[in-house]
């Protein structure tokens, strides 16, 4: 009986709201550090952001194109002053070369990914604000690490979406 109680009694503060919110275990909110998080989900492409279709026509590509590889997000580190401010998550998608073998390059994803996020934390990526990336030195930086890998040529183009900043405060 006592077991059952028990039971209950712990599956009943699993289920809590509080529980179920994240709530408790932070002390108070007053002086307590915060993030900033930017979603930039439903851009409407506008200026503020990169969309897939901008990404698309940047590339100057079709939507269905087998040259062109999305990759999962890359985080990349913003350090500013030798101090980390946030990281940039940034999903890129990477052009292949005409003449080139595309399901290479496809099956080889994930040594690529490594490459990216190597080279994402061993050079500075940071814009001169310090609050996000410099884009055309990651696309820089992106390219010299795939070329290191696949040969040089054989990725034409890093394209990169709007990054989600989430900076340390």
């Amino acid at each position: 009986m006592k077991n059952l109680v028990l039971g209950l009694a712990l599956f009943s503060l699993v289920l809590s709201p509080s529980a179920l919110a994240g709530g408790g275990g932070g002390g108070s909110s007053h002086g307590s550090s915060s993030y900033t998080v930017n979603f930039d989900w439903n851009d409407t492409g506008d200026g503020a952001g990169t969309t897939h279709s901008s990404i698309m026509e940047e590339l100057g590509v079709d939507d269905g194109d087998p040259r062109v590889i999305s990759m999962p997000a890359i985080v990349v580190p913003l350090v500013s002053d030798h101090r980390l401010r946030g990281y940039a998550y940034v999903h890129p998608r990477l052009l292949v070369a005409r003449g080139n073998q595309s399901r290479r390059v496809q099956e080889n994803t994930h040594f690529a990914l490594d490459r990216l996020i190597r080279a994402s934390h061993r050079e500075n990526l940071t814009d001169a604000s310090g609050v996000t990336i410099d884009r055309e030195r990651v696309r820089e930086v992106w390219l010299e690490a795939l070329a290191e890998y696949f040969g040089e040529g054989v990725i034409e183009q890093v394209s990169l979406a709007t990054p989600d900043i989430r900076l340390i405060r």
